[in-house]
């Protein structure tokens, strides 16, 4: 009996030993990193006592407790963060979808026909990409593509500075099967997604009869396609990175193809088509779908950067061009092909793909002087 007694004292000893442990074990394994861990974990691999990849693979699994403000980013970063690392913590901050700007009532407008507006302030931007950039595109693509050489990847440079000296506003989608509708008393698109879909199959003389019909109806704005400098300028939203959420872009972010190595790290994604406009989260200043979904065209004529103004007005002054700039990539694209930079020349008046779109950019009209 006595036996007895003392090994049931000892299970239960030991169970309660065992749930404790699971207990820490468990809140252990559910703690946000502070910066101060990760900061000390970056002294771990310079002791070669840890690895970048370990601490991300933790991050994934716990988190961070801490926004990743320009301040903090610069002491990980100081201490040896790489990219990759900083894109994780990115990711899995308290911030990443509380930070984005969010429109107030006054910079959103409404026209007739439901297109919701954002107001995109003014302001100066780098345009294009750097040569390294450029070339971790170029060696992506090659990887991918037995053409890749036709991607031009070099256009994209130099980067220059463009000054929007005046603010205008955007189409906080891109435009929508029912909208072209609603203007066109037709949809060319194909049945697969719906009426919240983009419109595609839509060429870049079809966007101007669509564009010349939505103004006729003087809801008190003049509207055009976005100059490519504009488009870059709102696409980027502020940031300096290859794209508006990071070095790194992943499948929950935008609809691309995810099966490249400039896309994500944590897994290979292909939806295969478009969705619709609402179903990522938007840039800072508001914009969905900048990256990926459909490619969007612009006003300009394509050709090199010698002609581009530097106003953020369309380059319409290279009359041996006959492409115009198609931005922003599509659900097919590849994640060097979405990127903020990315430029592409297609025919105006026989490309009409369905990875092919647009939005557009309103201004308010000016009141016209009474007689």
């Amino acid at each position: 009996m006595k036996k007895m007694i003392v090994s049931f004292i000892i299970l239960t000893a030991l169970f309660a030993a065992f749930t404790h442990f699971q207990t820490i074990v468990s809140s252990q394994t559910k703690t946000p990193f502070t910066i101060d861990k990760i900061l000390g974990s970056l002294i771990a691999i310079k002791k070669k006592q840890a690895t970048f990849q370990k601490i991300i693979d933790d991050i994934k699994i716990q988190g961070v407790d801490f926004p990743l403000t320009a301040e903090n980013e610069k002491r990980l970063r100081k201490k040896g963060a790489t990219n990759k690392l900083i894109e994780a913590i990115r990711q899995h901050s308290p911030e990443i979808l509380i930070n984005l700007i969010q429109p107030t009532a006054e910079m959103i407008r409404k026209n007739s026909i439901e297109m919701e507006l954002v107001y995109i302030p003014p302001g100066e931007f780098m345009m294009g990409s750097s040569d390294a950039e450029i070339e971790e595109a170029f060696t992506d693509c090659k990887n991918y593509y037995k053409q890749c050489e036709g991607r031009r990847f070099g256009s994209e440079t130099p980067k220059h500075k463009i000054i929007i000296k005046d603010g205008f506003w955007m189409g906080k989608y891109e435009v929508t099967q029912e909208q072209w509708q609603k203007v066109m008393d037709k949809n060319p698109s194909l049945p697969d997604c719906g009426a919240k879909c983009p419109v595609n199959r839509v060429s870049w003389d079809d966007v101007q009869g669509f564009l010349t019909e939505l103004n006729a109806k003087n809801n008190g704005f003049e509207y055009t396609l976005p100059s490519e400098a504009e488009w870059e300028y709102a696409a980027r939203a502020g940031t300096t990175t290859i794209f508006a959420f990071g070095n790194i872009l992943t499948p929950k972010q935008a609809n691309f193809d995810a099966r490249s190595p400039s896309a994500t790290p944590i897994g290979y994604e292909y939806i295969g088509k478009t969705v619709a406009v609402s179903s990522y989260i938007p840039n800072a200043f508001g914009l969905y779908d900048m990256h990926g979904n459909v490619w969007e065209w612009c006003q300009d004529i394509y050709s090199n950067y010698e002609y581009t103004p530097t106003d953020g007005s369309a380059n319409m002054k290279n009359p041996n061009s006959n492409p115009h700039v198609a931005r922003g990539g599509s659900y097919d694209s590849y994640g060097v092909n979405v990127r903020s930079a990315q430029r592409y020349p297609v025919k105006p008046d026989e490309e009409r793909s369905i990875n092919i779109g647009f939005r557009v950019v309103a201004r308010v009209k000016l009141t016209e002087p009474s007689k």
